[in-house]
């Protein structure tokens, strides 16, 4: 086996064509038959499981008209009961109680009721029953036990009496337990009839059942061993399982959603796990109604999903046998043909590997191969391996002559050189050319480069002189910059200081046009203080003046008084006089305020212009401020300008120096350039170009 297949089998297992098509045929008729089964399973599935609800569904309609012909003859019988007690009242109490407990006797006799019992309202059935009325007829061990009492206290709230005298229809009670003399226990209930009387309800007639009666019902199964039913009340307590009687009076584990919904008139078919097998089972939940009773009961069918589906599995079977003989003969006749149809595939194989590992002097191949595909495929090959065989030494010829420096050559067999092949050709010939137009301009550029670098060395070396003479130059354009600078900073500096002393002149300015300013309000205090004055002085006038007039009015009283009343006219005189002095007084103080006024007016206007000068003076001071500050600022732009100019200079002078350097180097390397192209032309010249 080739080194190619040996690597490619070192990713993935080497599997015959021969093993492969039946292989694959084989598993793709195995798909097809099973993607059939599944979808055959699967509808087959769906139609038994709709024929089966259905069936299920027939079934439990039949075992609830059975249960219901059961408790239909219960309640019938109870009835009858109720209706010949209005018989027995009129045979009176002695008599009537006699017949009463007969026919109750033969009730319990007859098998079908474990218990007869009557009880009625006070003094509703006979008179002097204050306490009630009951009969009560039941088994005890071989015998019938009688009770007869009035015992209304008991029985007047009790499950069975009180819901058929508030409804007025016949009540079954929820399953409960009697122990029995001997001790055993049964599981009852108690169908009981109302009785009424023109109307109006008087009592009961009950009857007592054994659940185990309803085991033995003849329900029916639809033709299923696993079918079995139940009968459960509201409470989801167990009446019948025909499954498992052993769990009459017990509870199911049903949901109470389930009870809710079938309890309120719905059918309902659910997957479920039996409980007696653990298999999956269908289970059909239908409600138990009778009319004139308040029965509401819920039956159940259970059918298990494995029984029902017998035949289908049987059938998936069958067909599942016939397709895996059928595969098993199609891959046999698969392999058989295919082996004969691949045999000439392993020569052509060889033929193939011989070409991929280029071994082309071994495609030697006497096979007869047929008259198809294959047969074509073969010459195919062959004639490839010879002509690649064919390229393969005209590629050699032609790089063994370029080899030697002969980019003349031509190809030999340029007819070969079909299809992809032929940009191989293409490739090589512009090979050959690119390098001869390229060896051919560098030995052209070799003659050039040996002329210019002459003329570079000589440039370098006037470079290199010019570049002393501006070191020189730029050394002394540093030192004068220098000295700029220096000045330039002495400059600054005095700025700055001139700055710091305008500065304290505003501050001082700024201090003085606050005094102004308080001086300004203390004027206006006095100013405020003198009109005070004045109309205190104003307020004595009119005291002088008053007082005057009050003189001259008590002079003529005194005149009238004639000698008793010159006293006080004497007195009113001075008054008088007091008054016209203090009128002077206060007039002359006024005149003299108002001077003063005048004055404090005078003075304000004054203070007011001295402090509008002064501000002119610190708007004057600001402006020099900033005046002073903008020197400031240019003479330290200045100074760190001519800084830069002076690291500017610094790195000039290094760049000429650098220069001037790298002159000298440039005229050496000219030199060695001249006579590496002078040896690069020689090497060049030795080859024949086209």
């Amino acid at each position: 086996m080739s080194n190619i297949r040996n690597d490619k089998n070192k990713k993935r297992p080497y599997m015959s064509l021969a093993v492969q098509i039946p292989m694959v045929l084989a598993i793709t008729v195995f798909v097809v038959i099973a993607i059939m089964c599944i979808v055959f399973g699967i509808v087959t599935f769906k139609n038994i499981d709709t024929m089966v609800q259905t069936q299920i569904e027939n079934i439990a309609d039949q075992n609830v008209v059975t249960v219901q012909k059961y408790v239909s003859g219960i309640e019938i019988y109870a009835s009858s009961l109720g209706d010949s007690i209005m018989n027995y009242r009129e045979m009176g109490r002695e008599k009537g109680e006699e017949a009463i407990l007969e026919a109750m006797r033969e009730a319990v006799n007859s098998g079908r009721v474990f218990a007869a019992y009557y009880a009625f309202e006070p003094n509703a059935f006979f008179p002097d029953t204050p306490d009630g009325l009951s009969y009560y007829v039941y088994k005890s061990g071989g015998s019938l036990g009688t009770d007869i009492l009035n015992d209304y206290d008991s029985y007047g709230g009790a499950d069975y009496y009180v819901p058929a005298k508030e409804k007025g229809l016949t009540h079954i009670t929820d399953p409960y337990e009697w122990t029995c003399e001997d001790g055993s226990v049964l599981h009852l209930i108690t169908i009981s009839t109302p009785i009424m009387d023109n109307g109006k309800f008087i009592g009961v007639s009950n009857c007592d059942v054994e659940l185990s009666s309803m085991e033995n019902l003849e329900y029916s199964n639809g033709g299923y061993n696993s079918a079995y039913v139940t009968v459960n009340d509201s409470n989801k307590t167990y009446l019948a399982n025909s499954g498992d009687p052993k769990t009459v009076g017990t509870a199911a584990d049903f949901s109470d959603s389930i009870i809710e919904s079938v309890t309120g008139g719905n059918r309902l078919l659910k997957s479920v796990k039996d409980n007696i097998g653990g298999k999956d089972s269908f289970a059909i939940f239908v409600p138990v109604k009778m009319t004139g009773t308040d029965i509401n009961w819920v039956l159940t069918s259970i059918v298990h999903k494995d029984e029902v589906r017998a035949a289908v599995y049987q059938s998936l079977l069958i067909v599942a046998i016939i397709g895996i003989i059928g595969i098993a003969a199609l891959v046999v006749i698969t392999s058989i043909v295919v082996r004969r149809s691949l045999a000439p595939v392993k020569p052509l194989m060889r033929i193939a590997e011989n070409v991929g590992e280029f071994r082309l002097s071994e495609v030697d191949d006497n096979y007869k191969y047929p008259n198809d595909e294959i047969g074509e495929l073969a010459g195919t090959f062959t004639h490839m391996a010879e002509n690649l065989k064919r390229i393969i030494e005209d590629l050699g010829f032609m790089l063994s002559v370029m080899s030697d420096g002969d980019f003349t050559v031509e190809s030999t067999c340029p007819g070969n050189y079909v299809g992809d092949m032929r940009s191989a050709l293409d490739s090589m010939n512009t090979i050959k050319s690119t390098l001869g137009r390229t060896l051919k301009d560098i030995s052209v550029s070799a003659g050039k480069v040996s002329d210019n670098s002459s003329q570079i060395s000589d440039g370098s070396q006037a470079l290199a002189q010019g570049a002393t003479e501006q070191a020189g130059s730029v050394e002394e354009l540093s030192s004068t910059i220098s000295s700029v600078n220096d000045k330039v900073q002495t400059n600054a500096a005095n700025a700055e200081k001139a700055s710091k002393i305008a500065m304290r002149t505003k501050d001082a300015i700024t201090e003085s046009n606050q005094e102004m300013h308080k001086l300004t309000s203390s004027m206006d205090e006095i100013e405020e203080a003198s009109n005070k004055i004045q109309d205190v002085i104003s307020i004595i006038d009119n005291i002088a003046f008053q007082t005057n007039i009050l003189s001259l009015n008590a002079a003529i009283e005194a005149a009238r008084a004639g000698q008793a009343g010159k006293g006080f006219a004497v007195v009113a005189d001075e008054v008088g006089n007091l008054a016209k002095r203090s009128q002077e007084a206060a007039q002359s103080t006024s005149d003299l305020i108002q001077m003063v006024t005048e004055a404090v007016n005078n003075g304000k206007g004054i203070t007011d212009d001295t402090a509008d000068a002064l501000e002119k003076v610190s708007g004057f001071a600001d402006e020099t401020n900033e005046m002073i500050g903008q020197i400031s600022e240019a003479s330290h732009k200045q100074a760190d300008a001519l800084d830069q100019i002076s690291i500017g200079v610094g790195q000039i002078s290094e760049v000429v120096q650098n220069n001037s350097s790298t002159a000298e180097q440039s005229a050496a390397a000219s030199i060695e350039l001249a006579n590496e192209a002078k040896r690069l032309y020689e090497l060049v010249e030795r080859f024949k170009l086209p």
